[in-house]
C-alpha cells in the first residue's frame, strides 16, 4: 500500500510563485481599469488593504516622483519631504563665527539660534477623463499612461508654487525668498532693477549680492524669452565669459541657466533652492468613478497629493532681477 504523500506548507507556498509586491500592483491597476482580479491578485490586494498599506504600489508612485522630477527638475534641488501631517523643519538663524582662544582660558558659548519652518498641506489634484477603451490597454502601458497624466500635471502646478507660490492660502517659494520682512526682496540688498536691457553690471551686482557660500549650488530661473532677450545679448566670448554655452546648457557667471514658464517675463532669480523646503504630508493617490463620466461614456480619474513649501528668508541664498516697474 502505497505512502500517503503529506505536503509541505511551505513549499506548496513557494510554488505558488507569489510576489506580494508584484501581484499587488497588477491588482491595483487592474482594479482601476475594472479589469477582473486572480486569486493571487485578490489575496494581494486583501491583504495590502487590511495591513493598511499605501494605496498606490510603491513601484508607481515611485515612477510618478521620477516622472515629475522629470517635468520639473528644480524639485531635484529643492529639500523635498515625506512626512505625514504638520511638518516644522529646523533652520539656520544666527551662527556666530568661531573665536580665537587662549589656552586655560574659559570658553564663551556662541550666541547661535536656530529658527523653523512650519508647513502644513494644500491639496492639488488632476482630474483626467479617459476614454473607456483605456480599460482595454495592456498594465504597462495604462500604468505609463496614467503616470504620465497625473504626474506632469502635479509637477508643473508645484513647480509654479516654488517660483511664484505666495505662501498664503497655497504653498509659497522664492518670491518671499528674500531678506526683508517676510521674505521681500529690497533694491540694493537682493534686488536688482533694470530699465530697457540687462546690462553686465547688472548681472555682476546680482552675483555680488548673493551671501557667501551660497553660489556654489546657485542657478538662475527664467523664462526663455527674458534669457533671450534680456541675458543672451550679452554673450560675447571676444570680451568675457560672463555668458557660456556648453553640454545643451547656459551658464551665466558659471551657475547653470533654468528656464520656467511659471515667472513672468523680466523676471529672474539667482539662487540656491536648497533653501527651499517642500513637504507631501500625503503622497500621491489615485481613484477612479465610472458614475461620474457617464454622460460621457468616459471614466474619471482623479489624481490629488497634499503639498507646502517655503522659502527659509532672510539667508540671502536668494537674489531677484526684475525689470523696473513702468519700464
Amino acid at each position: 500500500m502505497p505512502a500517503n504523500v503529506i505536503v509541505n506548507p511551505v513549499a506548496a507556498r513557494s510554488a505558488d510563485n507569489f510576489d506580494q509586491d508584484k501581484e499587488y500592483r497588477t491588482a491595483w491597476l487592474k482594479n482601476l481599469m475594472g479589469k477582473p482580479l486572480t486569486d493571487n491578485e485578490q489575496r494581494a490586494y486583501s491583504t495590502a488593504a487590511n495591513s493598511a498599506l499605501p494605496a498606490i504600489p510603491e513601484s508607481t508612485a515611485n515612477e510618478i516622483i521620477k516622472k515629475m522630477y522629470e517635468v520639473a527638475p528644480i524639485l531635484q534641488r529643492c529639500k523635498i519631504f515625506h512626512v505625514p501631517g504638520n511638518f516644522k523643519f529646523a533652520v539656520e538663524g544666527t551662527n556666530n563665527d568661531a573665536a580665537l582662544h587662549t589656552e586655560n582660558a574659559a570658553i564663551t558659548t556662541a550666541a547661535d539660534n536656530l529658527g523653523s519652518v512650519s508647513l502644513t498641506g494644500y491639496e492639488i489634484v488632476k482630474l483626467v477623463k479617459a476614454s473607456r477603451a483605456t480599460a482595454n490597454m495592456a498594465i504597462n502601458a495604462f500604468e505609463s499612461y496614467i503616470v504620465e497624466i497625473i504626474a506632469e500635471a502635479i509637477a508643473r502646478k508645484i513647480e509654479n508654487y516654488i517660483f511664484v507660490g505666495t505662501g498664503s492660502n497655497q504653498p509659497g517659494g522664492v518670491a518671499q525668498g528674500g531678506k526683508g520682512a517676510s521674505g521681500a526682496y529690497t533694491k540694493g540688498t537682493d534686488l536688482v532693477e533694470y530699465s530697457v536691457a540687462v546690462t553686465e553690471a547688472d548681472v555682476t551686482s546680482a552675483y555680488g549680492m548673493l551671501a557667501s557660500g551660497y553660489e556654489r549650488n546657485a542657478v538662475w530661473a527664467m523664462s526663455k524669452a527674458t534669457f533671450f532677450a534680456s541675458f543672451y545679448p550679452l554673450m560675447n566670448k571676444s570680451k568675457n565669459n560672463l555668458i557660456e554655452f556648453a553640454n545643451g546648457k547656459y551658464y551665466i557667471m558659471g551657475c547653470e541657466v533654468y528656464f520656467t514658464g511659471s515667472l513672468e517675463v523680466g523676471t529672474a532669480y539667482l539662487g540656491d533652492y536648497a533653501y527651499i523646503v517642500g513637504n507631501y504630508s500625503q503622497d500621491i493617490t489615485v481613484v477612479k468613478s465610472e458614475h461620474s463620466g457617464l454622460s460621457t461614456n468616459s471614466i474619471d480619474y482623479l489624481g490629488s497629493c497634499v503639498f507646502d513649501s517655503k522659502a527659509i528668508a532672510g539667508l540671502g541664498a536668494f537674489v531677484k532681477v526684475a525689470k523696473a516697474a513702468g519700464d
